[in-house]
Parts: C-alpha cells; structure tokens; sequence
C-alpha cells in the first residue's frame, strides 16, 4: 500500500537522542528509534495498518494531503517502497 502521500514529519529528541516521526493526518500515530530510517519506515507501516483498521470497519480513512511526487513514483516503481 503506497502511504507515501502523507504529511510526515520527524525530529531527533535531545533528551534520549532517538528520532520521532509523526503524520499530521494520524495525530494518534507515532514511532520512536535511534535510526531516522526505522522510525520513519515503522510509521510508514502504521499507516499502512490503521487505514487497512478503517477500511475493515468502515471507518472514514483520511487521504493523503501532497500527490506523489516524481521521486516517490520513481522508488514505487523500482520497489523500494
């Protein structure tokens, strides 16, 4: 599932030196790691699993507020995301 449209965003914390990604169109989702890959890729898989959550209850699933940009097509299509 392609959640690469979304609004991430991810910042390292001073206080246990981890980075913390987020996603504006999820506030309750988050993820936490001393790797900026990891965090953000776990995030990516949280996506992926809340709107597949929605999607089986026949809840309202946000969409994602950027289009895909050339570089996310590019990566989709070589398989890298």
């Amino acid at each position: 599932m392609d959640v690469t449209g979304y609004s991430y965003f991810i910042e390292r914390r001073e206080s246990d030196k981890r980075w913390l990604a987020t996603v504006e169109e999820f506030p309750d989702l988050s993820a936490a790691s001393k790797i900026h890959n990891r965090a953000l890729n776990e995030l990516r898989d949280a996506v992926a699993a809340e709107i597949t959550r929605r999607r089986k209850a026949g809840e309202v699933v946000p969409g994602p507020t950027r289009p895909p940009t050339a570089v996310s097509t590019f990566l989709k299509n070589i398989g890298l995301t």
